[in-house]
């Protein structure tokens, strides 16, 4: 009897579990200001729409300071001109400014998206942005040694040092 309601709580826990995995909603920061017009034009269309049940939107309210501090550096991983402005939006590896940019591209960007199931962290876009822009490093063995220029260089200023010194030792 113990193996049986079990087996029956364990045939139905694994479709629950899968399809919550399924199910898991793709998360992006909303950047805003509580008296910005175009920040309301982007919750309008965000309520309307769905955006907020459909996504884990996280709403930052830009005059908090931590919230500033976080847009800003968006702004700059993404090399955005609008680096401080509002609204913003920022998930995976993409970051929208403006309310018309973010009403006419959000919902296709973030489904096209693939990587945006976990909040972005500025600092892991900007060091994988920096390894992509960063030339491949030489493994071919052609690497440029400066040891030996520096030992001949250190001999032959020892050598004249010496010189310099006897010189002055048998003038005396």
């Amino acid at each position: 009897m113990v193996m049986r309601n079990s087996l029956l709580v364990f045939l139905i826990l694994i479709p629950l579990v899968s399809s919550a995995q399924e199910n898991t909603k793709k998360k992006a920061y909303y950047f805003y200001g509580e008296q910005c017009s175009h920040c309301k034009n982007v919750d309008e269309y965000f309520q309307a729409n769905g955006i907020y049940d459909k996504y884990d939107i996280t709403k930052l309210e830009f005059s908090n300071p931590f919230n500033a501090r976080l847009l800003v550096k968006f702004g700059e991983v993404f090399n955005s001109p609008y680096k401080g402005s509002v609204p913003a939006v920022a998930f995976a590896d993409k970051f929208i400014v403006g309310d018309q940019p973010i009403i006419d591209n959000f919902v296709r960007e973030i489904d096209a998206a693939e990587n945006a199931t976990e909040l972005p962290d500025p600092e892991k876009i900007n060091s994988a942005a920096s390894q992509r822009n960063q030339p491949s490093q030489d493994t071919s063995g052609n690497k440029k040694n400066y040891f030996p220029v520096i030992l001949i260089a250190l001999a032959i200023i020892g050598s004249g040092a010496i010189v310099y010194v006897n010189r002055k030792k048998s003038n005396a």
